[in-house]
């Protein structure tokens, strides 16, 4: 399914263009502001293993 998407259509859209598009789909649940401060940033083990070693951390693939 991710092939077949437009993304620079979608990254051309609004934060509430996007929800406007996924209202239709009843199961999709947005986090409220609430929800979202609890969320804890969960580095994978081979990031966490290279900090510890010292080696700065590498960006994010697009």
């Amino acid at each position: 399914m991710a092939k077949t998407v437009d993304w620079e259509k979608f990254r051309a859209m609004s934060d509430e263009e996007i929800r406007a598009h996924w209202a239709w789909d009843k199961d999709m649940a947005w986090p409220t502001e609430a929800e979202l401060a609890e969320f804890d940033l969960v580095l994978p083990a081979k990031a966490r293993r290279e900090m510890k070693a010292g080696k700065p951390p590498k960006e994010a693939a697009e």
